[in-house]
């Protein structure tokens, strides 16, 4: 397991599931004995910008004070799983870029789907105030990530078949303990059996060489 600590980008438009499944993750991730913070978009706008607007300059503005955020985690030793949509290329590109240990998840779900399920009712808000001209996915671009570390299909997937996947990455990146063995003081203090197939191993494998990570 990697000393250092690294982040989980959780990306995708409104309604995806992205704080959902940031908390999923921060609780599994806790529970084998990693030190982990979640950082959910909305809720670090609040303190630390709330005189940003919503336009593309502001997000990304936003986007690296969450960065920022997230690297002083990781320099400390802990995860740190953020919720953010982080809508442009461009802005996620510089996230990696600053971010040393940086996995990407894209949570893909089709935006008439989202609409539908959408309980808070923020896509039918967006639409009468301002006709979601700077809502993300209506008048706001979003752009979907070519090649992230985890793609999760959250408009088919439940979430904890979403949070396997992203397990199942971590653990064969080796940056935590796979689902039988749990930490303390930095070292595995128990054992067990990994959570995936041979073949889904294989192919997990072979991505994290593609990538870099082994």
């Amino acid at each position: 397991m990697s000393p250092d600590g690294f982040t989980v980008w959780l990306t995708g438009l409104p309604c995806a599931g992205k704080t959902t499944l940031g908390r999923m993750l921060i609780h599994e991730l806790q529970r084998r004995g990693v030190a982990a913070v979640h950082l959910e978009g909305g809720e670090v706008r609040a303190n630390l910008g709330p005189e940003l607007g919503f336009s593309l300059e502001d997000r990304h503005t936003a986007n690296m004070r969450t960065a920022y955020a997230a690297g002083l985690v990781n320099r400390a030793g802990a995860a740190c799983v953020v919720s953010a949509i982080a809508p442009l290329a461009a802005t996620r590109r510089e996230l990696r870029a600053c971010l040393g240990q940086y996995v990407e998840v894209f949570l893909d779900c089709p935006l008439e789907q989202l609409i539908n399920r959408d309980q808070r009712g923020l896509f039918q808000q967006a639409l009468a105030h301002d006709g979601g001209k700077e809502f993300t996915g209506l008048g706001s671009p979003y752009e979907p990530p070519d090649d992230p570390e985890v793609r999760c299909l959250t408009g088919q997937e439940s979430p904890g078949e979403s949070l396997g996947k992203i397990l199942a990455f971590l653990e064969l990146a080796r940056l935590i303990p796979t689902a039988g063995e749990k930490v303390a003081g930095g070292q595995v203090v128990e054992q067990g059996e990994g959570a995936y197939t041979p073949e889904e191993e294989a192919e997990l494998t072979e991505r994290l060489k593609d990538l870099g990570y082994l």
